[in-house]
């Protein structure tokens, strides 16, 4: 066995280190070539025939280990039907994408003949018909939805691979990782034939990556990337299928992680990202919806290799960095196979989703950064704020659903409260109850978009009247332990007011966390952490109109330098600028400190003058009315060079 392994392994990587120096003479001579363009990251014209040769070394490497090894050739004979579909499948798959690499087909006809690929694939037999349980033995039966879980399955990994193939030996690379990891579940599970693929595939791609790393001297081309998509997407059902402990489901997700997080990154950043940019156009509704699901498949430069290139990688280190990624996960994926209890593996599990969510936080996508990037913002200011009716809504789902909670909870420790409480039938009074000492304690008159903290206390003691309520009415119509009592009245007055508060305070949440980490804007200083400063402060962050960024305070005052301003770093005095600007970028010094002292202005406005920082002055106006009712005005004023109105 350990000779078939060996040769399977051997023989593809010797063919196709033969077979590329020939593809690259052909692909130059037919004009089958990569050009330059402001989407790519290549400066010369390169081959991009590489499909062909891997194709080839792989196709005659099966012929010559059939050939040798009898009992490969009896097998075969015994399932002629499935091996002549794969063979004919993976040979329509190449020549889909020959065509594209040599006249660059249009994306539905290509999507198209991938569907029916899959199709045909699935009708032979290959098919996602029984997962195993993620949380125990046995397995799921999906027949029902078997047929589209399929289809999209080798769709997606067919494309998946094709988006990551934007580096010199990118996807070859991370495609042999996958064929390795493959190889050794095969071999444990005693599936031969998928592990002789699997290598053999392997074989292939590091014979081609001989000349396809940075470097490269060729591309995969579509003619590589949607065969080694298809033939993994079927390795990886094929492969799962011996697999019967718990969490196998997740083996190729985490084996093909890298490019199926890139998709699924791809589209969310695209789609969120025809919102943030959109302009006010007046569609129809169908058109609209059009246009923003084509924005998800339009081709850009923002894909995770572009992204580790932006943050100062090199093309080769990026590359690098990206095999380590898919190798940690396929290591993953390893662990998830040999773990035979929930706990282990959902500790697993969790500590390689924290990595990714980690991993992808990195990229610095501001599409992504949905809490930061103000995509929510327009629902609070349009929707809900603007619709009482909705914030009354939501807290009546807020308190049926904290009821419950806090009613499971108690039932957990005391399984007699049942005996004493219907909590169906108790929800309704509480509900009407709880709801008319929310509009007798006046919270629906609060403006949600100036909460503070007189509506935060408005709030707390509105949710506590309304569970005393509920404790009276709990108290007339049942009789229940005094212990349980208290327990379910704390719960709920806990989660009620978690809920209720926390939606209330989600708009002044997420404008301070929009200004605060917004990606883009003037970059600002406020001079003076007093209570003009702070005013200041509230007013840029209770708007997310404006291009202002805050970076922090200055104030010469030495006991506060250090400290911090509603989560704003107070720097140090005037003195401090020089350093500061050398590793933070300072577009406006915005001077709110009344008492500043002549000398420290003067020295002030020299360091920034040499940074070319604009200087700007808060100003105060106290505006009085004379006898007629004409407004007099009295200034706070420096002599400064610009002034910014706070009131």
């Amino acid at each position: 066995m350990i000779e078939l392994y060996a040769i399977s392994f051997i023989l593809p990587l010797l063919l196709c280190l033969f077979w590329t120096p020939l593809v690259i003479r052909f692909a130059h001579k037919i004009g089958a070539v990569d050009k330059p363009d402001p989407r790519k990251v290549h400066h010369q014209i390169t081959p991009r025939l590489g499909g062909l040769a891997i194709f080839l070394s792989c196709g005659i490497s099966f012929l010559i280990l059939t050939f040798v090894f009898r009992g490969l050739s009896a097998e075969l004979a015994e399932n002629m039907f499935p091996a002549a579909m794969i063979l004919l499948c993976l040979t329509l798959t190449f020549l889909l994408g020959l065509w594209d690499d040599l006249t660059s087909l249009k994306p539905g006809l290509k999507f198209g003949v991938q569907f029916l690929i899959a199709t045909m694939i699935y009708f032979a037999g290959f098919k996602i018909s029984n997962i195993t349980h993620p949380l125990g033995a046995g397995v799921l039966n999906v027949e029902l939805i078997d047929f589209p879980l399929t289809v999209l399955w080798i769709v997606g990994i067919i494309n998946a691979f094709n988006l990551i193939d934007g580096l010199d030996g990118l996807a070859s690379g991370v495609a042999s990782i996958a064929c390795f990891s493959m190889f050794i579940l095969s071999a444990i599970s005693g599936d031969v034939w998928t592990g002789i693929a699997a290598l053999t595939l392997g074989g292939a791609l590091i014979g081609f990556l001989r000349y396809n790393f940075n470097p490269a001297k060729i591309f995969l081309g579509d003619s590589g990337s949607l065969v080694i998509g298809f033939s993994l997407a079927l390795l990886s059902i094929h492969s799962t299928t011996k697999i019967t402990t718990g969490f196998a489901v997740l083996f190729p997700l985490l084996v093909l992680a890298l490019p199926i997080t890139d998709t699924l990154i791809s589209m969310i950043r695209r789609l969120l990202g025809s919102f943030l940019n959109e302009k006010n156009e007046q569609l129809p509704t169908h058109h609209y919806l059009l246009r923003k699901l084509h924005g998800m498949f339009t081709p850009d430069k923002s894909h995770i290799h572009h992204q580790l290139l932006s943050l100062g990688l090199s093309h080769r280190n990026t590359v690098l960095v990206l095999y380590s990624v898919s190798g940690v996960f396929a290591f993953g994926a390893f662990l998830f196979t040999q773990t035979n209890t929930f706990e282990r593996s959902l500790a697993i599990m969790l500590i390689f989703g924290f990595l990714l969510i980690a991993g992808v936080k990195k990229l610095q996508y501001r599409e992504i950064a949905i809490f930061n990037n103000g995509l929510i913002m327009p629902l609070f200011e349009k929707w809900i704020l603007n619709h009482k009716a909705l914030a009354v809504l939501t807290d009546i789902c807020f308190i049926g659903i904290s009821f419950f909670l806090s009613y499971s909870l108690v039932n957990a420790i005391s399984p007699e409260i049942s005996n004493h409480l219907h909590p169906g039938r108790t929800l309704v009074a509480i509900l009407s109850v709880q709801m008319i000492i929310f509009f007798i304690s006046g919270i629906y008159k609060d403006e949600m978009k100036t909460f503070g903290i007189g509506n935060a206390l408005r709030v707390t003691s509105s949710v506590a009247y309304s569970v005393l309520s509920m404790g009276f009415i709990i108290t007339m119509f049942t009789f229940l332990p005094f212990i349980e009592m208290l327990q379910l009245l704390i719960h709920h007055f806990y989660f009620l007011l978690s809920f209720v508060l926390g939606f209330r305070i989600a708009y002044r949440a997420l404008g301070f966390l929009f200004n605060r980490h917004k990606l883009t804007g003037e970059n600002v200083l406020i001079y003076g952490a007093s209570e003009n400063g702070t005013m200041l402060l509230h007013k840029i962050n209770n708007t997310t109109e404006n291009s202002v960024k805050v970076l922090g305070f200055l104030d010469d005052n030495p006991d506060l330098a250090g400290k911090m301003i509603y989560g704003y770093p107070i720097f140090g005095g005037h003195w401090i600028l020089p350093k500061l600007l050398s590793h933070q970028k300072v577009d406006s010094i915005y001077i709110c400190n009344e008492s500043i002292k002549p000398e420290n202005y003067r020295r002030l406005k020299r360091v920034a003058s040499l940074k070319n920082i604009a200087v700007k002055k808060l100003q105060v106006r106290l505006n009085d009315l004379d006898e007629q009712g004409n407004a007099v005005t009295h200034n706070i004023d420096f002599n400064t060079d610009s002034k910014i109105s706070c009131i």
